[in-house]
């Protein structure tokens, strides 16, 4: 239903809207609470519509939601995007004509009519999108190229007119609890000229904001061509990329929300995929609603399939469209948006049978959606599809049309608008049920949305986009808008990192996880910092001694990030030379001290300052030698002797600590020699030791004195050697 001819201000407007519904057993509502620029509830960040009578205090919308869900009746916010003005600004402000009352209306604030230059106010802060076509009343252009028809309209492609507008709808999805949002005029407006083709493109879109940004992002001057290829995908990207940024912020705080899209059907549908590029909806208004569907940032399709069912040329236009939404609803539905305004209740009653009617390869919408209340139909001279056909069909009360599709006859039964013998069972004999959603109802997809910006808070305005599922390393490639507003649908749970990517500006997003049935925020912002890598090593603690181990090593790399997470790590042992990815924990046998770096590089590519770490690991003993001189000691004269201990000793590794003696007599005389300390890989030395050249006359083998010396290196390995000394038996060697 339209307010402009359906009356939504007091109550009693609300419950005849509410009961005309039920009336048709319809199972939803879409309001228009947006017009131009205005809002038809109290809790709005725009103003109310001019000369409007509406109560005190009263509020249509939550008024309708009350009355409408007290019946099992959804309401869905019908609001109209582009065209935000529709009054000629020269006048003084009436019912018809003149600028808006409120100063804070958009159109006063970012277009607005100078009446000293009788011109719209030019500058960055004009959102108005315009043509380059000279003004002609026959054409509808006026105002500087400004207006189209009656209506002004704002260009998406200017940022802060797109994400104006975006804010508006997320207040009306906060405060109210409606069950959807439905967007019409999501587009550029459409002209009346001769010669436009697809080839030919249209005059549209020249915003001159939104042309400077083409210009900068394509590193162009001048002003662009309306059939450039480059220009015209630019326009239709800035349509899709504001359907993306609403669906996204409007499923974020209510998942069950659907977002709808009254999409243009002017003229036939496509018989092919590739017919799609030559619908005026794609040429000529940059309305790239397929691919919308396609990407899922539209809950339902709902093409105004407007033909009139009595007129022979509309038919085929009516059923190749019917085809093309059945068969193109991807993972979303479809709805046939019936132009009941332009039919009789007879030929209305036709449509709607071929569009719940499944397509050639059996797919099937999920409902019609008629426009319009207010109209619901209009006499048709010599009807074909009266009954009897031919009769002058005059235009009959909602009643009589809700009648039609409850019944199949009028309210008086008098009169057959369907044949009973063909369709036994009127189309609606019984309530329609509000659809089950999958993808809402039972959630299987995650969604990530966010904002690419620099340090200084700019936006990266149309940088290339990568999601990529860390765990699969699937990718959805995008774009930023003109805000730098980028998002994905229907992504695979799991953890992702988003990238974004302007010029010589590199963004990256943390590591974040998407779950069923969320929109996860992974906002997208310069990532300095470094990862930090932790060495383990295994056993933790050197067993030997002065930190040396003396078995092997088992060294584990740890490296974190809390951002973009870690993208490899790796390590060196020859001081930096060569680098080895690390792939696990890795032994260290190497009989050395040595020095390990590692580090690693985090998925934005910072890279850490290497770590070091020093393992010292020996696990051979020293050597040793010693011998004694005299060795033999002849005579038994109990004369003190001296004898010299040499000795040496090696360790390759850790190098020498020290030497300590254990020196015995088989007589029990106790002796000793002093512990010496060593250094270095290799010593040699001598010790004195003082024997007696006695031995007791029954000790046959002569008295044995026994220097045991224990060399010790710096990690604790010992070796041990030892020297005799005899004292013999007589002069001769027994």
């Amino acid at each position: 239903m339209d307010t402009f001819n359906t009356p939504l201000n007091n109550h009693n407007g609300v419950v005849a809207v509410v009961n005309n519904a039920k009336a048709a057993k319809a199972n939803a509502i879409f309001a228009q609470v947006r017009r131009r620029g205005d809002a038809w509830y109290l809790n709005s960040l725009e103003p109310p519509p001019d000369f409007t009578p509406i109560a005190a205090g009263f509020d249509p919308l939550q008024d309708l939601i009350n009355e409408a869900h007290a019946n099992d009746i959804e309401v869905h916010a019908f609001v109209i995007i582009g065209a935000v003005w529709n009054k000629n600004p020269t006048f003084a402000p009436s019912a018809t004509l003149g600028p808006p009352t409120n100063p804070n209306h958009v159109f006063n604030l970012h277009g607005g009519y100078d009446p000293a230059t009788k011109k719209i106010v030019p500058g960055p802060n004009n959102w108005l999108t315009r043509t380059l076509l000279p003004d002609s009343s026959a054409s509808g252009i006026g105002f500087q190229g400004h207006r189209f028809g009656s209506d002004f309209w704002i260009d998406l492609g200017h940022p802060d007119a797109a994400a104006y507008t975006v804010e508006v709808l997320m207040h009306l999805a906060r405060k109210y609890n409606i069950d959807g949002v439905h967007l019409d005029r999501i587009r550029y407006p459409e002209l009346s000229v001769a010669g436009q083709t697809p080839s030919s493109g249209t005059s549209i879109g020249y915003n001159d904001t939104s042309v400077a940004r083409f210009n900068t992002h394509y590193g162009r001057t001048g002003t662009p061509a309306q059939n450039d290829p480059q220009w015209n995908q630019w326009r239709r990207d800035q349509v899709t990329n504001f359907v993306r940024r609403l669906y996204l912020n409007a499923i974020a705080i209510k998942p069950q929300l659907k977002l709808s899209g009254a999409f243009i059907a002017f003229g036939g549908g496509p018989a092919t995929e590739a017919g799609w590029n030559s619908a005026e909806a794609y040429w000529r208004v940059y309305q790239d609603w397929r691919a919308c569907t396609e990407e899922g940032i539209t809950d339902i399709a709902m093409p105004m399939n407007y033909k009139r069912e009595h007129t022979a040329s509309n038919v085929p236009q009516y059923d190749t469209w019917n085809e093309w939404l059945q068969n193109h609803q991807y993972n979303r539905a479809g709805v046939i948006g019936q132009g009941a305004f332009l039919n009789s209740v007879e030929g209305t009653l036709r449509q709607t049978r071929r569009a719940l009617a499944p397509s050639s390869t059996g797919r099937s919408g999920i409902g019609v959606i008629y426009f319009s209340m207010a109209t619901s139909n209009v006499a048709v001279p010599a009807n074909p599809f009266s009954i009897p056909p031919g009769q002058n069909t005059p235009a009959r009360p909602f009643a009589e049309f809700a009648f039609g599709l409850t019944t199949g006859r009028s309210v008086s039964g008098a009169t057959l608008y369907e044949d009973p013998a063909t369709n036994p069972t009127a189309i609606f004999s019984e309530a329609a049920t509000i659809p089950v959603l999958p993808w809402k109802s039972v959630p299987t997809v995650g969604h990530i949305m966010g904002c690419a910006k620099r340090a200084d808070d700019t936006p990266l305005d149309t940088a290339n986009v990568t999601i990529e599922n860390l765990d699969t390393h699937a990718t959805r490639n995008t774009a930023t808008d003109g805000g730098g507003f980028f998002g994905g649908v229907d992504l695979a749970p799991g953890q992702y990192l988003v990238k974004a990517v302007l010029g010589t500006d590199t963004l990256y997003s943390c590591v974040t996880e998407v779950t069923p049935g969320v929109v996860t925020t992974a906002d997208a912002k310069p990532e300095t910092t470094a990862p930090v890598t932790t060495a383990i090593l295994n056993p933790p603690t050197p067993n030997g001694a002065n930190d040396w181990y003396t078995n092997d090593v088992a060294i584990s790399l740890d490296g974190a990030d809390s951002c973009t997470g870690v993208a490899s790590t790796e390590y060196s042992t020859d001081g930096g030379v060569t680098w080895q990815p690390y792939a696990g924990s890795f032994a260290m046998r190497r009989e050395a001290a040595n020095t390990i770096l590692y580090r690693s590089t985090d998925r934005a590519g910072n890279v850490e300052t290497a770590g070091s770490l020093t393992v010292k690991i020996d696990k051979t003993a020293p050597t040793i030698q010693l011998t004694a001189t005299p060795s033999i000691i002849r005579g038994n004269n109990g004369k003190p002797v001296t004898v010299t201990l040499s000795g040496n000793g090696a360790d390759a590794t850790s190098g020498l600590a020290g030497v300590s003696y254990v020196v015995t007599d088989e007589y029990g005389t106790p002796l000793s020699i002093a512990a010496r300390a060593l250094n270095g890989q290799s010593a040699a030395w001598t010790e004195t030791l003082v024997v007696e050249a006695r031995r007791n006359g029954h000790d046959k083998d002569g008295r044995l004195y026994r220097v045991t010396a224990t060399i010790t290196d710096l990690a604790g390995l010992t070796a041990i050697a030892t020297a005799d000394i005899r004292v013999t038996h007589d002069q001769r060697d027994k």
